[in-house]
């Protein structure tokens, strides 16, 4: 059950009402971010599995004219709101990823190459040493 609820959760789909869902509720307590020195947000246009804006906590010109994608503004406004901007990072990746198999096609090899690819990990330390200090 716990498994359930987390993606549920995740998915915001643990109400009715977004407005009411846990992680919107997370993102309009806006607690937390703040208290990292850095913020650092990796995202993938070869990730399927999270959307690219959203794996930013970036607000596109589509969100901001939907009636629907108000809620995902509020919540990308709440969360970035406590954030100093020059301690804000976005870096854009793009793996390569030889094989075609369905993991590729449905986008869920990028996912989880965020997770396993340890020369993007290297690279992270050996460039960005600072931002982990």
């Amino acid at each position: 059950e716990g498994v359930e609820l987390c993606l549920q959760q995740l998915t915001m789909a643990d109400a009715e009402d977004p407005r009411e869902t846990f992680i919107y509720q997370m993102a309009k307590n806006g607690k937390g971010l703040e208290h990292f020195q850095n913020v650092v947000l990796v995202s993938s246009y070869q990730d399927q599995y999270a959307p690219f804006d959203s794996a930013r906590i970036e607000i596109s010109a589509k969100a901001e004219g939907d009636p629907a994608g108000q809620v995902y503004v509020e919540m990308a406004k709440n969360l970035l709101k406590p954030i100093a901007i020059d301690r804000l990072y976005r870096f854009d990746v793009n793996f390569k990823i030889p094989e075609q198999n369905l993991d590729t096609f449905i986008g869920r090899a990028a996912h989880i190459q965020f997770l396993e690819c340890q020369p993007l990990m290297k690279m992270f330390i050996h460039t960005y040493s600072s931002l982990f200090r």
